[in-house]
Order: C-alpha cells, then sequence, then structure tokens
C-alpha cells in the first residue's frame, strides 16, 4: 500500500540524522527541518465503466441464436440471443390467447343475451309445471278411477265382439259360401249338357292346328275350340276364385274376433284395476309426481336467476373465473417466452459472449457482460479510517492510469462507504471516484491512482 509521500521523507530524515553525518562536528548536535504535512490523499484503485451487467437466461436450455457479436453496440431491450425453447414458447403463447378470446366471447355473449336466457327460462318453468299438472292428473285417476268410464269400455267391447261373431258370418261368410256355390253349379252345368266330344277335345287337343277346329257348344252353338276351351276355363277359374274368397272370408272372422276378444279382455283388466289399484303402481305414479315437483322447484330457481334480465350469477362467475384462468395463463405463457430471450438491460456495448449456439447453458449462468462505456468510475478500497475522514462527497480528485502516466483525468468523489473492510490488519473504506475526462484508451479494469484535493 502507497502510503503519504510527506510521511516517508520525514522517517527517511529522522533515519539519517540518526546514522550522523559525514562532517559533522563531534558532539555537536544536528538539526532536524521541520516538514509539514500537505495533507494530500493518494488512494489506489481499479478502472470501470460506472453501468455494466453479466446477464443471463431465466430458465435453462439449449442457446438457438446469438444476434450480436462481441463489442456491437446495443440499444436497451435488444435481442442479443435467444433459446431454442423459444418455438415451443410461442406455441403455447398463441393457445394461451385464443383460449383468452374464447372465454371473453362467451362472457360477452353471457351477458348479452341475458334478455334471451330470461324468456327460455320461463319457457322451461312452464314445461315444468305442465308435466306436473299431468303427473298428479294421472295420479288422481289412478287413485280414483271414473268407474263408469271403465264399465262402459268393458260394454263397448263385448258388444263389438259378439255383434261381429253375428254380423261377420252371416255377411262375409254367407256371401262367399254362396258365391261358391254358383261358381260350381254352373261349372256342373257345363259339363253336364256340353257334347262329350267337345269337353275331350277341351281337356286333350292343346296344340295350336286344333285352336281353330269347330267343335259344338251349349245349345248347339258351333264355336272354335280355342273359345270353347276359354268358357270352359272361366268357369273353373270362378270355381277356384270364389273359394280363395270363402277361405279368406273365414280367417279374417277369426282375426277379427281374436282381436276384439283381446280389446274386451283389457277393458276388463283396467276394470278390475281400478276397482283395487295397485300399490307399487300408485308408488310409481307418485314417484312421478315428487319429480316434477323438483323439476318445477328447479325451473323456478333458474327463472328467479335471471328473470330480471341480468345474467344467471353462476354462469356469470364461471365464465368469469374462466377469463381470469385464462389471462394468468397468456401471462405465464408471456413470461415463458420472454425467458427465452435474452435482452440489453441498457444501452451499451457487448463486452463479452461467454456461449455459442447450440450449448447448454443453465438457469441464471452469467452469459453475456455488457457495460456502458460512456461514463467511468474508480473504485478504492485502501483509504485507511485515518484517511478516509478526510474524503468527502462532491470532492474534487486527479485521475492517473498506470498505463497512461502522462494523463491526467479529472473527477469527483461519487461516494464514500459508510461500512469498512478489514484487509491484512488494516480498517479500509471503498470510495467511487466518477471520471469526467474521457480518453479512447481507457480499458476495463487497468490500474488507477487517485488523488484526492483538499
Amino acid at each position: 500500500m502507497k502510503k503519504n509521500l510527506v510521511i516517508t521523507f520525514v522517517i527517511l530524515s529522522i533515519f539519517v540524522a540518526a546514522c550522523g553525518g559525514g562532517g559533522t562536528p563531534a558532539g555537536s548536535a544536528t538539526k532536524i527541518p521541520v516538514v509539514a504535512d500537505s495533507g494530500t490523499v493518494i488512494a489506489e484503485g481499479r478502472l470501470q465503466p460506472k453501468q455494466y451487467a453479466t446477464i443471463s437466461f431465466a430458465v435453462g436450455g439449449q442457446i438457438a441464436e446469438v444476434l450480436v457479436s462481441e463489442g456491437a453496440v446495443v440499444k436497451k431491450d435488444e435481442v442479443i440471443a435467444r433459446l431454442k425453447s423459444r418455438e415451443a414458447a410461442l406455441a403455447e403463447v398463441a393457445r394461451a390467447e385464443s383460449e383468452k378470446v374464447n372465454a371473453e366471447i362467451a362472457l360477452k355473449n353471457l351477458k348479452d343475451n341475458s334478455d334471451v336466457a330470461s324468456a327460455q327460462a320461463l319457457l322451461e318453468l312452464a314445461r315444468a309445471k305442465d308435466q306436473l299438472d299431468k303427473a298428479e292428473k294421472d295420479l288422481r285417476n289412478f287413485k280414483n278411477p271414473d268407474m263408469d268410464y271403465y264399465q262402459r269400455q268393458v260394454a263397448k267391447a263385448e258388444d263389438a265382439l259378439k255383434s261381429a261373431q253375428e254380423n261377420l258370418k252371416l255377411l262375409d261368410i254367407s256371401t262367399a259360401s254362396a258365391n261358391v256355390k254358383l261358381a260350381k253349379d254352373g261349372l256342373k252345368s257345363i259339363d253336364d249338357n256340353i257334347v262329350p266330344d267337345t269337353l275331350k277335345d277341351i281337356k286333350t287337343c292343346l296344340n295350336s292346328p286344333c285352336a281353330d277346329k269347330q267343335v259344338v257348344w251349349l245349345g248347339g252353338k258351333g264355336m272354335k275350340l280355342q273359345d270353347a276351351r276359354d268358357f270352359y276355363n272361366d268357369a273353373l277359374n270362378r270355381v277356384t276364385t270364389t273359394q280363395i274368397q270363402l277361405e279368406q272370408a273365414q280367417r279374417n272372422n277369426g282375426v277379427s274376433q281374436r282381436d276384439l276378444q283381446k280389446t274386451l279382455d283389457d277393458a276388463k283388466q283396467n276394470l278390475k284395476e281400478a276397482q283395487t289399484p295397485d300399490v307399487l303402481k300408485v308408488a310409481v305414479y307418485e314417484g312421478e309426481v315428487a319429480k316434477a315437483k323438483s323439476a318445477v322447484a328447479d325451473a323456478q330457481r333458474k327463472y328467479d336467476k335471471v328473470k330480471s334480465g341480468a345474467p344467471d350469477p353462476d354462469q356469470l362467475a364461471s365464465l368469469q373465473a374462466r377469463v381470469n384462468t385464462a389471462t394468468s395463463s397468456l401471462d405465464a405463457a408471456k413470461v415463458a417466452l420472454a425467458n427465452t430471450e435474452l435482452k440489453a438491460p441498457f444501452n451499451g456495448t457487448v463486452a463479452e459472449i461467454k456461449f455459442k449456439v447450440g450449448e447448454q447453458v443453465a438457469p441464471n449462468q452469467a452469459i453475456v457482460t455488457m457495460a456502458d462505456f460512456s461514463k467511468w468510475i474508480v473504485k478504492t478500497n485502501n483509504l485507511t479510517e485515518i484517511e478516509v475522514v478526510k474524503v468527502t462527497q462532491g470532492q474534487k480528485a486527479s485521475v492517473k492510469l498506470d498505463a497512461m502516466p502522462e494523463t491526467k483525468l479529472n473527477g469527483t468523489v461519487e461516494s464514500v462507504a459508510t461500512f469498512f473492510e478489514e484487509k491484512r490488519g488494516d480498517i479500509t473504506y471503498t470510495i467511487t471516484v466518477g471520471v469526467t475526462d474521457l480518453d479512447p484508451k481507457m480499458r476495463w479494469g487497468m490500474t488507477a491512482q487517485v488523488t484526492f484535493e483538499k
């Protein structure tokens, strides 16, 4: 540590006097000159930019881009480097923005459609009341049935079945049977009165040359064999057709009677159930009434919430919560995206870049060192407790750099530390001196000697 030059000179003078000087008479005292303390304080320090920072990514990852080089001058918030995870972060921001937009639209629609919701809730309430009325009516009818009605239904079914049994047989089956008899009588009349040879030809002469053969028909009338065959076949077909109609009438009669019998059986069963209501069925009807009452109460609550034209509070709270969640997610996604970029914290120069593209970095690991070289300071940390009391904030000082001894730089004391450090047994304090003069040859870290003026 450099000491005050005046103090050093005094010590050397005392040392010389103690040793004696050549030519001084023996036994005579040597007079020591009085040296006054100049009061000048000198200290050593390091030259450094007034503003600098070592910056790092808040998250770890692989470096994808380094957009500047060492020595580059950058503006505040200019991007210096990016992580590879930026693409995924961009996609997450887009997804979060979409969800926020959708949530805000849903909330707006709820507010805009509150009148529609009120009308819809009123309609649902009316429907629920209709269902309750029906359920209560069904229960009343089952527990207190209209006996006259069920008895009338039985009597009506009995009359219908009886009428069917009488009228269908007389009308449908009788008519069909008479038609069969007429057809058969007609065929028998032909068989009985036709010339035997003609009947034989009709049944045996089937080839084309026979078609024009003249035969004798009923009453001695002459005609072609083909025409006689047609008359005879018509008679045969009438017999077949009327028999089919008779069989159909008989089947229809049976089906109709079975249907009518079932109707009668059902009417009797309904009458029986009306006379003695089933306890289990009563419970079912009562359950339907209870269910319908619950639906009415629920519909009434929903209508009460929206009948004023304001949105449903529950839906409003739910959608507002969705918007809040989407906003928080978007904010978090934007922070995550911002963390994939390393930006300049102030205007300055990139002094050092410690990593390359493709390398992995950990969170808060130093990546770049930046500085503002437009303003310089010297920090001294070797002023003793005896010396520091002679230095005050705003005091003038001069700075000389070991690398530039011929250049004197002016400065001003910017701060005096209030706390101490202990170094090699000495109590020392740090002084910050702002250098007001600039020189292009000045470099970060140069050793400086600071002289504090009185």
